[in-house]
């Protein structure tokens, strides 16, 4: 009788030592598991605010370009068209071109459109644009940064106008 008692007891010691350590296991999984999503988190948070600097210098480029001359940096893109920044770091120069650049960071596509604007009779922008009542010196800029992350594109836009201030 003895015997058995003894069997029983250090049986329910190897079961609380399974249990113990099934325990301390899970908890690592889950912990290990919450550390992957935490740094992959912040990896795809600092990837968004870096594309949201290149949205906003686009737009300052852009305006640099339009107060360089409207005439031959705006005016002639066409609507609806893909188009990209590059710097030339030889003449510290800024222009659009057609076709895209290397990505930038080696991770991010930065592109551009063009949309004609029209205004209505009290000189507001209109939500559509109405050819008949077109604003040649107003163009709305559509700024896009895509790049990927963990094998699927992400993207974001900024939109803005641009006016011919200048007269150039």
């Amino acid at each position: 009788m003895l015997q058995a008692s003894q069997n029983r007891k250090s049986g329910f010691g190897l079961l609380e030592i399974v249990l113990a350590v099934s325990l301390v296991a899970g908890s690592l999984v889950a912990l290990v598991a919450v550390f992957l999503l935490a740094q992959s988190t912040v990896e795809f948070s600092n990837q968004k605010l870096q594309a949201a600097f290149l949205l906003e210098e686009g737009l300052e480029v852009l305006r640099h370009l339009r107060d360089s001359g409207w005439n031959q940096n705006i005016a002639l893109l066409s609507p609806s068209t893909d188009y990209y920044l590059s710097f030339d770091p030889a003449l510290s120069q800024w222009s659009v071109v057609g076709s895209a650049p290397a990505p930038l960071a080696g991770l991010f596509t930065r592109s551009f459109k063009i949309e004609n604007v029209s205004r209505d009779g009290a000189a507001n922008i209109e939500a559509v644009y109405n050819p008949a009542n077109d604003d040649p010196d107003t163009k709305k800029i559509i700024m896009k940064v895509s790049w990927n992350f963990k094998g699927r594109e992400e993207v974001l836009t900024l939109e803005g106008y641009l006016t011919d201030l200048f007269d150039n």
